[in-house]
């Protein structure tokens, strides 16, 4: 988690839009966070492990969707 005054922000999108591929950038004023930058990707990732648990396969390539899906068969029983 990165913390940038919003001046630094604006001086340097392209930059901070490269890193939050790798982690949440909070945007802050006056010291105060006014926004947060973030990966969709990375934060669906995130929710979806947390809603089923740990997605031991999730670096096989599959799509979010069909890990879910097994997921959630996996631990109904079937």
């Amino acid at each position: 988690m990165l913390y940038v005054d919003v001046t630094d922000f604006m001086n340097n999108v392209d930059h901070y839009i490269d890193l939050c591929s790798k982690g949440e950038i909070h945007i802050t004023k006056n010291g105060n966070v006014v926004a947060i930058l973030s990966n969709p990707d990375v934060k669906y990732f995130e929710t979806l492990t947390r809603l089923c648990g740990c997605l031991k396969d999730y670096d096989t390539g599959e799509n979010y969707k069909d890990m879910i899906g097994k997921e959630i068969m996996r631990k109904c029983g079937y």
